[in-house]
């Protein structure tokens, strides 16, 4: 099932983390220090008040490291002279990261869980996920990694809720992405709940012009996804996911659920975060966006498809969803040709 979220992550970002470590995979520290780059770019255009958050490569010792590849890093700082992070990206490691573990026990580990527990979110990339199970910050919570690491984690972490089967995660301020290419979709996200949708999907654009598939999509949510407790709320989400094209009637989905119409709109939204038109107007565009990408309905069939009579009102909606219209969307997300 397709689930909002509430957002957690702090609005207030004055400080990045991008942590070094020996042999990691350089792509997946340069990718989101380079999302994060053109963030803060274009709130210093719009000069807004939170464009001046820091962001700095740290490790150990300030002394150069060797990537998977060849290629060498030298940190910008000392992990010890960095009191206090808004957010910290933990890199992916090249195969058993069972060394570079020990090799930071006494140092990155317990750093990683000092700043948790003083507030700090956290990304974490692949098998770079395992830094975080050492320091205990995961211990009951949903976590994903790489897949040829996927059970080796699960013997070593038993107390972990790994999610194999997702890409992505996040539990509270942990945000777990499998893979280098599932962590862009993850920055994405992260930055629409920091700073706002229009920066998220700018930024998006800029890096990813074919357009992920949206995250909300793809993410297991440990708190408010798919397995938050309410199963009451859960069936109604469940309906309105396959009923799409269905008008939403409040009155029929409380005679569903047991609830008058009234109680119905106040738990969805404490559950979901979101209320019943919102979480419809989502799925909707989020069926539109497969739909535009996976086959060739003309864009009217498409909105009669989800549940929209009227065209142009479609339209307007897919527009503030994706940031762009629906033949837009199409136009970057199918084959494109090659011009030789």
């Amino acid at each position: 099932m397709m689930t909002s979220m509430v957002a957690t992550a702090d609005t207030n970002i004055r400080h990045v983390t991008v942590l070094a470590i020996e042999q990691m995979l350089g792509s997946s520290a340069a990718n989101p220090m380079e999302m994060l780059e053109a963030a803060r770019a274009r709130l210093k255009v719009r000069r807004a008040k939170n464009a001046d958050f820091e962001i700095v490569v740290a490790a150990p010792e300030v002394k150069f490291l060797s990537l998977l590849g060849g290629f060498q890093i030298r940190p910008h700082c000392e992990l010890a002279k960095i009191e206090y992070t808004d957010l910290i990206v933990v890199p992916a490691l090249w195969r058993n990261p069972a060394s570079a573990i020990r090799a930071h026990k006494d140092t990155t580990i317990p750093w990683i869980r000092r700043q948790y527990l003083s507030g700090a979110s956290i990304v974490a990339v692949g098998t770079g996920v395992s830094f975080l199970a050492e320091a205990g910050i995961l211990d009951g919570k949903a976590a994903t990694t790489h897949w040829h690491y996927l059970e080796q984690f699960a013997l070593n972490y038993p107390l972990v809720n790994i999610q194999g089967k997702h890409l992505l995660t996040q539990s509270g301020r942990i945000y777990c992405a499998a893979s280098v290419n599932s962590a862009a979709d993850m920055m994405i996200h992260w930055l629409g709940l920091v700073f706002d949708r229009e920066l998220a999907q700018q930024v998006e654009q800029q890096f990813s012009p074919e357009v992920r598939n949206p995250f909300e999509s793809k993410v297991f949510h440990g708190e408010m996804g798919n397995q938050h407790p309410d199963e009451v709320i859960a069936n109604v989400q469940s309906w309105l996911q396959q009923n799409l094209n269905q008008l939403l009637d409040v009155t029929a989905l409380a005679e569903l659920a047991g609830l008058s119409p009234r109680q119905l709109s106040r738990r969805f939204k404490q559950v979901s975060g979101k209320t019943l038109g919102q979480y419809q107007q989502n799925l909707r565009c989020l069926g539109a966006r497969d739909l535009l990408q996976n086959t060739d309905m003309a864009i009217a069939d498409i909105a009669q498809a989800i549940g929209y009579s009227d065209n142009s009102h479609f339209g307007r909606i897919f527009q503030r969803h994706a940031g762009q219209s629906p033949v837009s969307y199409r136009n970057k997300v199918r084959h494109k040709l090659f011009v030789g």
